[in-house]
């Protein structure tokens, strides 16, 4: 099918690490297709990044039963991991794409305006990594996001480092081994101190979040290692839902693999300042590219 005159498409991209989703609709906001792809982080592997983006929107233009080439009627928005970084803005900024239109944002700012419609608001994402995001008034904010071991406090990768290190102070002798502790030996292999450096010397954040899960299981349960690591985490959990809340944004939500566990720990007075998310990241950009084009032929 090729595209009618004067006809405008819209894709909205959600890049990551790990894949690449990508959302067609038509000018009125109907659901024409939906594709997921390979990684597109661009600071990272720029090549891989491009190569999954391309192969996302031209698998969401057939899927919806037109040519490739209509990519050239399509106004695409992407968030994207890494673009935050210079370099990487640049590249994307040179980048020969055959689209009708082309914005690059944060990852962050379209998961935000997912989260809220297209809407001011503020996100707090516990995943692998953690960060705090505000859109309000056209300004934006950025807390945290430090990256690991710097920063990612209370996220899945934080969890399990903080279990790898209270396991070497019960393998030194400091402090009294717990059920978590020894499940942490027990699942790594381990029996001394020596072997679980050997084991994690070259861990990155994604093979210390694979841990996580073991800390909530035994928070849970009253253990104590897992107990103090969990309020740690709730403490900076808490510093950000304020810092956020300072922004005077009207809704904030919390997204991630963790959310669920520490938003149910949270007080009751910062529960009840917490919203449902409302839409993925890929909705979120869409909904901008809509935004700027009707901006520009306004």
């Amino acid at each position: 099918m090729i595209v009618q005159q004067n006809e405008q498409l819209f894709i909205g991209i959600d890049g990551g690490g790990t894949k690449c989703k990508a959302r067609l609709e038509s000018s009125n906001g109907v659901l024409l297709a939906e594709a997921v792809t390979g990684p597109a982080n661009p600071a990272t592997d720029f090549a891989l990044a491009v190569d999954s983006i391309l192969q996302a929107c031209q698998q969401v233009v057939q899927q919806a039963g037109y040519t490739e080439s209509a990519l050239a009627c399509c106004h695409v928005v992407m968030g994207l991991a890494g673009v935050n970084v210079p370099r990487v803005q640049s590249q994307m900024q040179n980048w020969s794409h055959p689209f009708a239109g082309l914005t690059v944002t944060t990852d962050l700012h379209i998961a935000c305006l997912g989260a809220h419609a297209g809407q001011d608001g503020a996100i707090l994402i516990t995943g692998t990594g953690t960060a705090a995001f505000s859109k309000v008034d056209n300004q934006q904010f950025l807390f945290s996001a430090q990256g690991f071991p710097l920063g990612d406090r209370s996220s899945g990768a934080w969890f399990g480092w903080q279990a790898v290190c209270a396991t070497l102070d019960c393998l030194d002798g400091l402090t009294d081994e717990t059920e978590l502790t020894k499940t942490i030996c027990r699942t790594l292999g381990v029996n001394s101190n020596t072997d679980l450096i050997s084991c994690c010397i070259s861990y990155k954040a994604t093979d210390y979040a694979q841990l996580a899960p073991l800390v909530l299981r035994y928070q849970q349960l009253g253990d104590s290692v897992a107990l103090d690591i969990t309020s740690r985490a709730l403490d900076y959990v808490q510093a950000l839902v304020q810092r956020l809340l300072k922004t005077a944004a009207p809704r904030i939500a919390m997204i991630g693999g963790l959310a669920p566990f520490l938003a149910d720990l949270l007080p009751d007075e910062l529960q009840q300042q917490l919203s449902p998310v409302l839409g993925p990241p890929e909705v979120g950009a869409v909904a901008l590219a809509r935004q700027l084009f009707a901006e520009k032929t306004a």
